[in-house]
């Protein structure tokens, strides 16, 4: 894709949500739209001041503030106005009907003034994730999190790409004008100098890709599986720990066929707790299916809890991933006193956390063991589309390294430096990034941001 855009339209759109407000936030923004939106004021605009104006066409008219930012200097790099009216949904659709029939503008899409920025150089698509997470967030900590990477709090990926680059610089240079080498024992020393680069994005990326579950669960949240046999009261817990009925809970075993979901934040933590159907021998078809679903739930889990309703029941174990966390509970412990955040009391020498989730007794005990698990040590890596980009240059870098140095040739460590910047590039939005992504990553976005 290329980073200047061709769009010269100007847009408009309401940047606050639709209601009613004290103030409202209308956004235009495009080459001309100044003069465009002076046609309706009483008064000109003065570039990055805030000041009272009247907007009038025909028989409406509105008191309001607003103010101009010119290009490159504002949050698209274009030229663009904000006013701000009474937050009054008329106010606002009114002032909205008259810029776009009158002022010749057209409605911006979702994530449009966004995407200007981004393809004006003024963010990068790491940023654009960010600020979507930013606007997205639920915690303290995401919305933390969020602006770390806005801010380019984490430098890691940043590093590696400008080392990589200057390698392929290197690498380009040796190519092209290997006659002007001295010796050979100067070839050697530039190759050696490229191989320790490589070696250092080696190695940044490494770090970077460990770190991802870390970023993931702080973005979207800890995803929790319930496991275990049918009737030890897995939904109970569900509803205990998200405060609200969102299991059906009966004496009934086998209520639950399929996964259910709930969420809850503790303590600045997000968490997201998966009930499932009891790992159960069945031949009906529908309950089979559920045991499956739970099993699956278990594997794509960061924590899985192991459910059993007395001492003497073994826990239904089932695969998990090798990073997910594991916590025993007995539940149906209606005689036990809640411990509140000191889980260790509410634990035995076998490492089993006793709960009634009917009663709420230990049920902040769990929590608290479930906050104990988050993850201490993350990256700037937190989605897919970053995650793959990551471990595609992290691949070409590696077989740069290995390869090179088998074939005792810089030809073959280009071609994969190539590919490895790509993979750089595409992870930043820049040079010919995919159309499709680029489109994926502002419809995250709302409409007026």
């Amino acid at each position: 894709m290329n980073k200047t855009t061709n769009n010269n339209r100007i847009i408009a759109a309401l940047a606050t949500p639709y209601g009613k407000s004290a103030v409202a936030a209308i956004r235009i923004s495009g080459n001309g739209c100044i003069k465009a939106v002076e046609r309706f004021l009483s008064r000109g605009l003065e570039t990055g001041k805030l000041a009272y104006n009247v907007f009038a066409f025909g028989s409406f008219k509105e008191n309001l503030m607003a103010a101009c930012f010119k290009a490159p200097r504002s949050y698209t790099g274009e030229d663009t106005v904000e006013l701000y009216p009474h937050g009054n949904p008329v106010i606002c659709d009114e002032i909205i009907k008259v810029l776009v029939e009158h002022g010749g503008m057209a409605l911006a899409e979702r994530g449009e003034f966004t995407k200007r920025a981004f393809l004006n150089g003024k963010l990068d698509l790491m940023q654009c994730e960010a600020l979507a997470d930013i606007i997205d967030a639920e915690t303290e900590q995401q919305l933390c999190y969020g602006n770390d990477r806005y801010d380019g709090h984490f430098t890691e990926l940043k590093r590696a790409e400008q080392t990589l680059k200057n390698a392929l610089s290197t690498v380009e240079a040796v190519l092209h004008y290997s006659d002007e080498l001295e010796n050979e024992e100067k070839e050697e020393n530039v190759s050696t100098e490229v191989y320790d680069a490589i070696d250092a994005v080696i190695t940044r990326l490494k770090k970077e890709i460990d770190g991802y579950s870390g970023g993931r669960i702080i973005n979207d949240g800890m995803r929790i599986a319930l496991i275990g046999a049918p009737n030890v009261g897995k939904s109970t817990i569900l509803n205990a720990l998200t405060g609200a009925d969102r299991a059906i809970v009966t004496p009934i075993a086998g209520t639950t066929r399929d996964t259910v979901d709930g969420e809850y934040v503790y303590k600045g933590r997000k968490f997201i707790v998966t009930d499932t159907a009891g790992l159960t021998e069945t031949s009906d078809i529908v309950e089979g299916l559920g045991v499956e679903r739970a099993k699956k739930a278990a594997l794509d889990a960061d924590a899985v809890v192991f459910v059993a309703a007395n001492d003497n029941t073994e826990f239904k174990d089932t695969v998990i991933s090798d990073r997910a966390v594991r916590i025993y509970v007995i539940n149906k412990r209606d005689d036990k006193k809640d411990c509140g955040e000191h889980y260790e009391n509410a634990q035995d020498k076998n490492d089993r956390l006793e709960i009634s989730a009917k009663n709420g007794i230990n049920i902040t005990a769990l929590k608290q063991k479930l906050y104990d698990s988050y993850p201490k040590q993350y990256g700037e890596i937190c989605n897919h589309r970053q995650y793959g980009c990551a471990v595609r240059c992290l691949e070409a870098c590696i077989a740069a390294r290995n390869e090179g140095k088998k074939a005792q040739g810089l030809e073959i460590v280009a071609a994969a430096l190539y590919e490895a910047y790509s993979a750089m590039c595409e992870l930043y939005g820049e040079g010919d990034a995919d159309e499709n992504v680029i489109t994926a990553v502002f419809e995250r976005f709302c409409v007026g941001k």
